[in-house]
């Protein structure tokens, strides 16, 4: 197992954060993995898997720039901690759930999740300044998929997946000490309102599809949304305290960086649900499919997750030798690749294997480089907001290609209620052309300040 990069000097709080991160790539690990089972269990459809994934998406790509804003404003630990305790109750509302509206309950709270690296990237910085801060990056995107192995291979139980939220939070509330650098201004709850019911409405209007809701309302809902998406930006250029700074979304040192965040989250989250169910189909009953059980999932799922270690591991150590741009390319070109091989070949186990952990090998380039890239050319006092935006970003791609998923397997069928098997090519095919553009994406990148 290749080991995690050392540790700055002198930093008890990175190590604790690792723990904490540790915990996280656990439950992200551990939790689609189960998915499979419990939709058995709980009887309902691959594209309901794919929506379970995808609400925690949404959630987090609605709470992430609000977090990192309350964080930037009123101290990250305090929010963190909030967060924390938020996903604990998310994690016990998944381990009761009797069906399927509960389960989506639980998996929405759930989805504050990803609040937590933003945060605990914000107080890195405070703690230990930007060139030390940005180094501490590694160890913690390596802490966060050692944590998915852990959870790929031995998949605890839902009521043990509960029980991490509440070990981080004792973590962070007795040893990582509040941040001290605070941004000025106030939350744009207006601006949130907007992105919530935006975001919320498009999610819909792509998870109504294959659902018997005629398609002039879908329709409907998709130019509500995309109006009051537009509105969202407008108040965002208006206001003096966006939620979302839109002006660094566009800046041209930063602009890149966003881009590529939203394609690393198709690569990561693109297909993993329709994945999953596609390795869990019977080929007895619909012609397609590996009929794995949870733990030959958890298995089949482990190539990409080690890939993605490695990749975050070795990514800061090639990337001095060929550079960061040439690099990120390269990791974007490997995902491409290997998700073009599933769609032309998924027959078996092994043709999973090779591909699955090319593609992962390119996600854990992307992971432990873009937030470092992101840090160096960001204001100190917006560091938060701008890794929340990364990440918001990140996460709103696998809402948007859950969404486009569940709606492609509820409509693309091979009988009712069973998705085709060029439904899962579509998804595959669809990600492999994602990934493609951040090939020149990666090589527009150029060496900027924070202040440009």
């Amino acid at each position: 197992m290749p080991r995690l990069p050392a540790f700055p000097a002198d930093t008890a709080v990175v190590r604790r954060l690792v723990v904490v991160e540790f915990l996280s790539g656990t439950l992200q690990g551990a939790f689609p993995v189960l998915l499979p089972g419990l939709a058995t269990s709980l009887h309902f459809s691959a594209g309901d898997q794919a929506l379970v994934l995808g609400v925690g998406y949404l959630v987090s790509g609605i709470t992430v720039p609000l977090a990192s804003r309350l964080g930037d404003l009123f101290g990250h630990r305090r929010l963190l901690l909030a967060t924390l305790a938020i996903t604990f109750l998310g994690y016990l509302l998944t381990a009761a759930a009797p069906g399927l509206a509960l389960l989506l309950v639980g998996q929405a709270l759930a989805g504050l999740l990803t609040c937590w690296l933003p945060l605990e990237l914000a107080l890195l910085r405070d703690q230990l300044g930007d060139a030390r801060g940005g180094r501490a990056v590694g160890p913690l995107v390596g802490s966060l998929m050692l944590g998915t192995i852990f959870g790929d291979a031995l998949r605890p139980g839902l009521w043990i997946l509960a029980a991490l939220p509440a070990i981080a939070l004792l973590v962070v509330w007795r040893w990582v000490p509040e941040s001290v650098t605070r941004a000025v201004g106030r939350v744009d709850w207006r601006g949130v309102g907007l992105l919530t019911v935006g975001l919320g409405m498009m999610f819909g209007a792509f998870s109504s599809v294959g659902h018997a809701v005629p398609a002039a309302a879908v329709i409907a809902l998709l130019v509500v949304s995309a109006v009051l998406l537009a509105l969202f930006v407008r108040e965002e250029l208006r206001t003096d305290s966006p939620t979302v700074d839109v002006r660094v979304l566009a800046r041209r040192a930063t602009a890149p960086v966003f881009g590529l965040s939203f394609l690393l989250g198709c690569i990561l989250y693109g297909a993993q649900s329709p994945t999953l169910s596609f390795e869990a189909a019977d080929p007895k009953s619909v012609g397609y499919g590996l009929n794995a059980d949870s733990q030959v999932l958890g298995l089949l799922s482990l190539p990409a997750v080690l890939g993605a270690t490695l990749g975050a591991i070795l990514a800061d150590r090639i990337a001095r030798r060929v550079g960061a741009r040439a690099l990120l390319a390269s990791g974007y070109g490997m995902a491409t690749v290997g998700f073009a091989v599933i769609a032309l070949s998924h027959g078996n186990a092994v043709s999973f294997i090779i591909p699955s952990s090319v593609c992962g090998f390119g996600a854990g380039i992307g992971l432990s480089l873009l937030p470092g890239l992101l840090m160096h050319r960001l204001p100190a006092d917006q560091t938060a907001t701008g890794a929340g935006v990364y990440n918001t970003l990140k996460t709103l791609a696998g809402a948007a290609t859950g969404a486009v998923g569940a709606a492609l397997l509820d409509t693309l069928l091979l009988r009712p209620g069973v998705a085709s098997e060029g439904a899962y090519v579509t998804i595959w095919v669809g990600c492999a052309v994602l990934c493609a553009i951040g090939v020149p994406t990666a090589l527009a990148l150029r060496n900027h300040a924070p202040s440009e």
